[in-house]
């Protein structure tokens, strides 16, 4: 078998096309598979929410319960204590509250 220099190019072009796709489709991922903008929207309305300063907001972990929305847990404030922070799979926060106490 032979390759031309043309199927070569095609080749090449089909791997780049294959490496830019995988390239658009990634996100940064941090807090338990919630993206990166997903956390500092919570951490943003977790403050104006619950009244407190953005850097008393922790984010401790995150879920993803199905597909295209994330939850993730905070820490708010110097007791720590326990809120739940949701997006869509646009980062939109869907809503801040605080857990109950267990």
């Amino acid at each position: 078998m032979t390759i031309t220099m043309r199927s070569s190019i095609q080749l090449a072009c089909v791997a780049m096309a294959g490496l830019l796709l995988a390239a658009c489709n990634s996100t940064a991922i941090r807090v338990g598979g919630a993206p990166d903008a997903s956390v500092k929207n919570c951490v943003a309305a977790a403050a104006r929410e619950l009244k407190v300063p953005p850097a008393s907001i922790v984010a401790d972990k995150g879920t993803t319960p199905r597909d295209g929305v994330y939850t993730v847990n905070l820490r708010v404030g110097p007791q720590g204590r326990s809120a739940v922070c949701t997006t869509d799979e646009n980062s939109a926060v869907i809503g801040v509250v605080y857990k109950r106490p267990e």
